[in-house]
């Protein structure tokens, strides 16, 4: 995993900004989706006499949500006992001096088709989201996640708004200079209140792969989540968005 280095210090810096996907369990009344792909681009230069300094991205993600929310409003669309598997195409665009900035996108919901090996793919629900995106942390003060408050449509009468706190891997272990000739980890400076490493650290290439973990009020709360091996795509990290409805 050694090809990961710069993207794993860069998340300390600009870091990923958008949506996830794999199937994983959801949270009550929520849904957890991970970021499988993304393409994305820094826009600069000049608008209307205004500087322009932003990034946009569009992503691939697939997830799960739990039963009676809008993306799984009926018990027979659930692919499994974590609710029902969701696939999204989502699109941001961010300010990179503010880190705030607007996503939408569209999602399905999707049932075991023809291939009974293989991940859920017959599409049952159809719908679309909007919302407000707040990156300050991980791009003003590079602190690796991002929050979004938004409003979701799917079929009839399936609307409602949604809050979510995106998760966005880095290594623990990884040193920054805080002071002169002094330096601290990132587990150290993010999750004093659980220091010890990733078990899966040596599988990971050595890296303590982690996410940070947040309140009741949806703030870091100095303690950290360990990635875990389903949450990585062909060796990587995957970005990680938790939904609340």
């Amino acid at each position: 995993m050694s090809a990961m280095t710069n993207k794993l210090v860069a998340v300390v810096g600009l870091a990923s900004l958008a949506f996830a996907g794999v199937p994983a369990v959801a949270s009550a009344g929520g849904a957890t989706l991970y970021e499988l792909t993304e393409n994305m681009k820094v826009v600069t230069g000049t608008r209307h006499g205004k500087s322009v300094n932003r990034r946009t991205a569009m992503s691939a993600l697939t997830g799960v949500a739990t039963v009676k929310t809008p993306l799984c409003p009926d018990a027979s669309f659930a692919s499994g006992p974590g609710g029902c598997a969701v696939n999204v195409i989502g699109m941001d665009d961010v300010s990179l001096v503010t880190g705030f900035g607007v996503l939408a996108g569209t999602f399905t919901t999707v049932v075991q088709g023809d291939n009974p090996v293989d991940g859920p793919e017959a599409v049952v629900l159809n719908g679309a989201f909007n919302g407000q995106m707040d990156f300050s942390p991980a791009i003003v003060h590079q602190i690796p996640y991002g929050s979004v408050v938004g409003r979701v449509a799917a079929g009839r009468g399936n609307s409602g708004p949604f809050t979510g706190i995106f998760r966005l891997p880095f290594a623990g272990n990884v040193e920054v200079e805080v002071a002169p000739g002094y330096k601290l980890t990132l587990r150290q400076i993010f999750c004093p209140l659980s220091p010890a490493p990733n078990p899966y650290a040596p599988m990971y290439g050595g890296y303590d792969l982690a996410y940070l973990d947040f309140d009741a009020e949806g703030e870091p709360n100095r303690q950290c989540l360990d990635i875990q091996p389903t949450e990585l795509s062909l060796g990587a990290p995957l970005v990680r968005f938790d939904i609340k409805f």
